[in-house]
């Protein structure tokens, strides 16, 4: 019967390179397919730029929160530790390469597009933390031991950006922020899961691309009333695409010879819905990433009141949820077990929690009259 030790200490297998195990599941790190025809992965989501826009949005706004160590008395009195080593080391330079604001940037930007955020934790001798340093998600495999109790994560070298460490590290050492998840141990990528949804958004922006590219307005089947020889057909269609194919090329008069006939046969776009099945991709997308779509530059059901409402929604309902996950990870690998309780991380919502103009004023109004 196999231990533990052995569990820990045998040679990770993959089965291939599209798969990664975590325990008895499987982590596919490869093109998801889906009926749309579009491979999606993170890189060619990013091209959508309601992707793009969510996840700038959600991650520029956590990194440019500020983040601080408490320290709570008897009277739960909460003070900011600014002079402690790791006030400094998560509020302003996590490692020699990301300072603060680079580095929650990163771990948002992770967690939207792969669901999960790795980063390996450096200590000195003292066991204290010095650095955090971010690794790729497609560098860290998950690993559980066999009665469940234990979990351990391989780290693969990267060639673009060298780590300081490589092989197995332990849960203590690797700050591991999951996004939503089904077991608990791994976060599900919004990408992967969504990758239907976001395949048709592809194929519109490849359509509209190719549209304006080949489309031009002058597109149909040409009849020649004879029978043209393979090479004379090659070499006419290709004249004509030449000629009259393209943007640049619409609206020019074509002129047929040899009694050719030009028979249109192209659907128009708004007859195909096009404008409203981009819009609706806009809000589809925007729903996956829980952002209302102003944030996002989509102010086509924007009013001034629902606006204010809609950025409260924001702050309540997607951040705070994001900053609870970092909060309780950084508690939990970086505070030292005796200071457990008393010293906390937490960041500051007041900018985004501030209600609108008219509860804010009757808020300073009510401070004022009780003096």
């Amino acid at each position: 019967m196999a231990s533990i030790f052995d569990f820990f200490t045998r040679k990770p297998q993959v089965k291939s390179q599209e798969e990664r195990f975590y325990g008895s599941g499987i982590y596919k790190t490869s093109l998801m397919g889906n009926a749309s025809g579009q491979p999606v992965d993170k890189l060619r989501s990013l091209q959508l730029s309601t992707v793009w826009s969510c996840v700038r949005v959600i991650s520029e706004t956590i990194a440019s929160l500020p983040i601080s160590l408490y320290e709570k008395d008897a009277t739960e009195k909460r003070y900011i530790l600014s002079s402690n080593p790791l006030h400094t080391l998560v509020g302003e330079q996590p490692s020699t390469l990301y300072n603060s604001f680079n580095f929650f940037e990163k771990a948002l930007v992770d967690l939207c597009l792969d669901g999960n955020f790795y980063a390996y934790i450096e200590r000195n001798n003292g066991g204290l933390p010095t650095q955090i340093i971010p690794i790729q998600c497609e560098d860290v495999t998950v690993y559980v031991s066999p009665d469940g109790r234990e979990v351990y994560y391989q780290i693969e070298q990267n060639e673009t950006i060298p780590y300081p460490f490589t092989g197995r590290v332990g849960s203590d050492n690797m700050l591991h922020i999951k996004g939503l998840s089904c077991d608990g141990i791994v976060g599900k990528s919004p990408i992967q899961t969504h990758a239907q949804s976001l395949g048709v958004s592809l194929s519109i922006e490849q359509f509209a691309g190719s549209f304006f590219k080949n489309g031009a307005s002058v597109g149909g089947i040409l009849k020649h009333p004879g029978t043209l020889k393979p090479e004379t057909a090659k070499r006419l269609r290709a004249s004509w695409n030449e000629t009259y194919s393209g943007s640049i090329n619409a609206g020019k008069t074509a002129i047929l010879e040899e009694g050719m006939d030009f028979s249109p046969r192209q659907i128009p776009n708004n007859q195909a819905q096009f404008l409203e099945t981009r819009q609706y991709q806009i809000s589809d997308i925007a729903r996956i990433f829980r952002v209302p779509n102003h944030l996002i530059n989509d102010l086509s059901n924007a009013t001034y009141s629902n606006i204010e409402a809609q950025q409260i929604d924001f702050a309540v309902h997607t951040i705070t949820p994001w900053i609870k996950r970092i909060e309780m990870a950084l508690n939990q690998k970086l505070i030292p077990f005796n200071k457990k309780g008393s010293q906390y991380f937490k960041f500051n919502l007041t900018a985004l929690l501030r209600g609108d103009s008219k509860s804010r004023a009757d808020y300073y109004r009510t401070l004022v009259n009780i003096g």
